[in-house]
């Protein structure tokens, strides 16, 4: 077969080193590599997409039943997990109020845990403003529970049917709030 005396070959080899750009200043260069990245992941998702789109329905079905999966057993984990108290980043306090969602029949009851690695001392629970008690010492590691009968007020004990809605402690170290509208305070 005859060559076309038109044609010739080219290279892709440069004659001399590239230019470099300009730099530009550092916000500008990390904004625009963040963009350049952005674009890429955006890119591939969309081909990932469009492949998935053109495959066979039996694929589909197979990444619909992985997808099911996968989905049913996250919730499935999130679910069986149990539920945690919130510590207080004041004092190293972890909280529980009963009744709560995990335990919607339980009594009125308020568990604190002392966390920290220090003990507490001194230690008054006010409870919605009106009703107290007094411990000597929680031990690091230790527990208070506190329900309606072991809180006093000025007319008495706590009635049995009221809910703690808010709770605060204090210490010779300082003071907590462990309770706000009925939710223990989170860290």
């Amino acid at each position: 077969m005859p060559t076309n005396p038109n044609m010739r070959a080219l290279s892709a080899a440069r004659a001399g080193p590239a230019g470099k750009k300009a730099e530009g200043q550092v916000g500008q260069r990390i904004a625009s590599e963040a963009s350049n990245q952005f674009l890429n992941g955006l890119s591939m998702l969309k081909e990932m997409f469009q492949d998935f789109r053109s495959s066979d329905r039996f694929f589909k079905a197979k990444a619909g039943i992985i997808g099911g999966w996968a989905f049913i057993s996250l919730v499935s984990i999130v679910i069986a997990c149990p539920g945690q108290g919130v510590k207080t980043a004041d004092l190293g306090a972890r909280v529980i109020v009963l009744p709560n969602a995990d335990r919607p029949k339980a009594s009125p009851a308020l568990l604190v845990s002392n966390t920290d690695d220090d003990p507490w001392e001194n230690v008054i629970f006010t409870v919605n403003g009106k009703y107290k008690a007094i411990v000597d010492k929680v031990a690091p590691g230790g527990d208070v529970t506190l329900t309606p009968k072991n809180l006093l007020g000025p007319t008495g004990p706590m009635p049995g049917d009221e809910r703690f809605v808010s709770a605060e402690m204090k210490t010779n170290d300082g003071k907590a709030e462990l309770v706000k509208n009925g939710q223990a305070v989170g860290e």
